[in-house]
């Protein structure tokens, strides 16, 4: 019994050091984060898609962005991120009421979450999605307006594409749970992360379609408007 207790205390001390690592390292710089997903691939794409983004936004805004973070919202804080790139995996569900619980605390305290579907139509990834809908009870989504602060918070734009395009981008309806004037929750299908995408020599490592380079282009400014209105609130509605 004693060796038993030994060990759980050594785990126990563990787990807290590693909390505070994580605290630490993301309470010094502003970082964007995804979820895991549990498919290597999909969540390798997303670091690169986001790592991608993080250039743009080096080079094109005065956003100075920290590397990207995995995270697990059952384990991990995420109360240092304003935006949380979701992508949904046929057959996903939330491992446990706490970290539904976390993921709702999260929404609730200003943090904005993109899910993607990433499947063009959203036909394969929407069941998935429906469920968690309903076990983070999430507000009602529309279509985003034309004439939304998300359309124009740093470059203008008609259109949201990704690696796909075509299909409607989903927000959180105005005067639902609308923290400083952005959505909680933002939906699509589009495989934004994959258009994003880049390796070392920042070569696109997935190929857009149908509208090639100049897609891929939309993509990244529709990146840069997101992560614009996540970070200055109403500020960029009252501009607008």
């Amino acid at each position: 019994v004693a060796a038993w207790l030994v060990l759980l205390s050594a785990m126990d001390m563990g787990t807290a050091k590693a909390n505070e690592d994580f605290a630490r390292a993301n309470s010094l710089q502003t970082s964007l984060a995804f979820v895991l997903s549990g498919d290597a691939q999909i969540d390798q794409t997303s670091e690169l898609g986001l790592k991608g983004l993080n250039r743009i936004l080096r080079e094109r805004t005065a956003a100075e962005l920290g590397p990207p973070q995995a995270v697990n919202p059952g384990v991990d804080d995420l109360s240092f991120f304003p935006l949380l790139y979701w992508p949904i995996v046929p057959g996903y569900r939330l491992p446990n009421d706490l970290t539904a619980q976390r993921v709702i605390q999260y929404l609730r305290s200003g943090g904005t979450v993109l899910f993607d579907t990433r499947d063009r139509s959203g036909g394969a990834g929407l069941p998935a999605l429906r469920e968690l809908a309903v076990n983070l009870d999430l507000p009602p989504l529309v279509p985003v307006p034309r004439d939304h602060v998300l359309t124009r918070s740093f470059y203008l734009l008609d259109d949201m594409p990704g690696r796909w395009t075509g299909d409607g981008v989903w927000i959180e309806k105005a005067g639902e749970r609308v923290n400083d004037g952005v959505a909680s929750v933002i939906s699509g299908s589009h495989d934004w992360a994959a258009a994003w995408a880049e390796d070392e020599t920042q070569r696109p490592l997935y190929p857009v379609v149908p509208g090639g380079e100049r897609q891929r282009e939309i993509a990244y400014r529709f990146g840069v408007n997101l992560v614009m209105y996540t970070l200055t609130g109403n500020y960029k509605a009252d501009q607008v």
